[in-house]
Parts: C-alpha cells; sequence; structure tokens
C-alpha cells in the first residue's frame, strides 16, 4: 500500500512538474516573440521601413524565435550549456552522416510524390486545389525568399521536431505544426493536410534517428522547390 501511494504521488509530482514546464515554455516562446517584435515595429514607427517591409520582417522574427526559444528553455530550465543543447535537439555532429542526408532526400522525395497524388485528384474529380503561397509571398524581398528557403526550415525543425516530439510525441507536434499553416487558407485545407503528413513523417524519422538533421535537409528542399516554382 505505502509502495502504491509513494508512486501516486511520485506521478503526480511528475504531471505538475511537465505542467510547470510546459506553462514555462509557453511563457518564455511568448516574451521571445515579443521581444524580437519591438525592434521591427520601432522601424516602422520611425519610417525606416513599409509596412511590407513590417509583415515580412514580423514573420521572419516569428520564425526566429522558434529556435532561440528552444535553446533558451533547454539552457534555462534544463541547465544544459550551448552545446549540449543543440545534441539534446539532434544537432550534434555525429548525428550529421551521410546517411541521415540521404534519408531526408528520401523524405523529400515522398512529400515531392505527394504533389502527383494532388495533381492526379485534381484531374480525377475536375477540382482546383490550389494555396494561396504565392498571394502570400507578393511582394516580398529576396532576402525573405532566401529565409524562407534556407533559415525557416531549420527553426521550425529545432521547436517542433527536436523540442516537442521528446516532449509532447509526434502526433501533438504535427498537429500543432500544421495548425500553424491554417493561415494559408488554402483550398480544401491542402497546406494543413500536407503540414500535418510532413510533421508526422518528420516526427517518425526523427524518432528513429536521434538527428534532426534529416528532417531539416528535407524541410529545405520542400521548401526550395517551392521557392523556385514562386520565382520561376
Amino acid at each position: 500500500m505505502k509502495n502504491a501511494k509513494r508512486r501516486k504521488v511520485d506521478v503526480h509530482a511528475a504531471g505538475i512538474g511537465r505542467v510547470r514546464l510546459a506553462s514555462g515554455f509557453f511563457l518564455l516562446l511568448i516574451g521571445i516573440m515579443l521581444i524580437l517584435q519591438i525592434p521591427v515595429v520601432l522601424l516602422y514607427y520611425a519610417d525606416v521601413i513599409s509596412y511590407n517591409s513590417l509583415d515580412f520582417l514580423s514573420t521572419a522574427m516569428l520564425s526566429m524565435s522558434f529556435s532561440i526559444s528552444a535553446f533558451a528553455y533547454l539552457m534555462a530550465f534544463k541547465k544544459l550549456s550551448f552545446k549540449d543543447s543543440a545534441r539534446e535537439l539532434g544537432l550534434g555532429r555525429k548525428e550529421l552522416t551521410i546517411s541521415i542526408i540521404a534519408i531526408g532526400i528520401v523524405l523529400f522525395l515522398a512529400i515531392f510524390a505527394l504533389e502527383g497524388i494532388v495533381t492526379a485528384i485534381e484531374s480525377y474529380f475536375h477540382i482546383t486545389i490550389s494555396t494561396n503561397v504565392a498571394e502570400i509571398m507578393a511582394g516580398a524581398p529576396i532576402w525573405f525568399y532566401v529565409f524562407v528557403a534556407i533559415i525557416a526550415p531549420i527553426n521550425e525543425e529545432i521547436l517542433f521536431r527536436g523540442l516537442l516530439v521528446p516532449r509532447i510525441g509526434i502526433v501533438a507536434s504535427a498537429v500543432v505544426f500544421a495548425l500553424l499553416h491554417y493561415t494559408y487558407y488554402s483550398s480544401y485545407g491542402i497546406e494543413v493536410i500536407a503540414a500535418l503528413v510532413f510533421g508526422l513523417l518528420a516526427g517518425y524519422v526523427y524518432k528513429k534517428t536521434g538527428s534532426l538533421y534529416a528532417s531539416t535537409v528535407a524541410h529545405a528542399l520542400v521548401n526550395i522547390f517551392a521557392v523556385i516554382s514562386l520565382l520561376a
């Protein structure tokens, strides 16, 4: 009986501990988001940047807050060094191998194959499945295209796969990742569906390999292909 009660107390304490850590991370993420947005807003009100630039800079700072908050969380709450935090996120040197890069390329090809399935569905049902990516990116400066293609995938993988998958699981992290794509307002929710599928596959790969490089390579290739398609 005493052992059973002790186990219940331990489980309860562990649950409270996880809630506190989750709350701490959420507050940390919000705080970093706000801090990064302050200089952008100040530049806008000082007439240094236009409203259009404000939008793109704000989006870039939001993306940066993902990776910064992940590292800040591990360093502040887990007391890890920056180097150990990188290893915790699957960004250690030993996790970067040719086979891992190859897995990333295969993951990209799998996602690319889904494009063909969507095209086949459009043809068979005589419907148009489109996204609003072109409208969202309209008027974007060149640096933002580069950011979307290379930097944004790194930031997102660090948070959604590196930090969240080990803590809330593959499915939950994929759902959160997918919901963030709701603002694209694509027809039939194709962006949300695509993000969910990618999140599930990328989370599985990360869980199996312990390396963040595979999903990051795949994510970057997906974004690079999308950017090239927009600029072509």
